[in-house]
């Protein structure tokens, strides 16, 4: 009799191992497609909303050669990296900006970038748009050593100054 009580018990303790092993794997498939559920709803709007602000951006940002153009000249006297770093800080890379015809923007239809090596300046030309002649613009400039504006050029500041750098709008063309 023995033996047949220890029989009935190693039977019962088999069951209850696959009925645990039966729930665990039940409810471990249940959070696993829980799981999935949340994460690709998650991601299907996260991809949707970054798909909406690239498109959006990419509509109003202007792009170089159909909204304006730019030119390097001289190249052998300042590098394009030193002369980009200025123009950003310079704020002349602020495309927007500088077609905005706005009052509080840049209205600009070109820019004339002139290098001044012995002073590591720029000097700036800006023509306004609906400008009427080469002698109607406004002069600005840039420090290379100090980082900063320059205020109160006169127009023989860039007089004999090679061009290092165009800008033209051609919204306005």
């Amino acid at each position: 009799m023995k033996k047949f009580h220890f029989k009935q018990s190693v039977v019962n303790k088999l069951n209850q191992s696959y009925f645990r092993v039966i729930i665990a794997v039940i409810i471990l498939v249940i959070i696993v497609a829980s799981l999935l559920f949340v994460f690709h709803n998650k991601k299907s709007s996260v991809t949707h909303s970054e798909t909406s602000q690239s498109s959006s951006t990419a509509n109003n940002q202007p792009s170089e050669g159909k909204d304006y153009t730019t030119r390097y000249s001289n190249s052998s006297l300042i590098k394009h990296s030193t002369l980009d770093t200025a123009l950003k800080k310079a704020g002349l890379f602020d495309f927007k900006y500088l077609l905005n015809t706005s009052d509080d923007g840049g209205n600009d239809a070109k820019i004339l970038v002139y290098y001044n090596q012995a002073n590591q300046q720029l000097v700036f030309k800006f023509y306004q748009n609906g400008y009427q002649s080469d002698k109607d613009y406004q002069i600005g400039g840039y420090d290379l050593q100090k980082q900063t504006a320059i205020h109160g050029l006169q127009p023989s500041a860039f007089n004999g100054l090679p061009l290092v750098y165009t800008w033209e709008n051609l919204q306005t063309k």
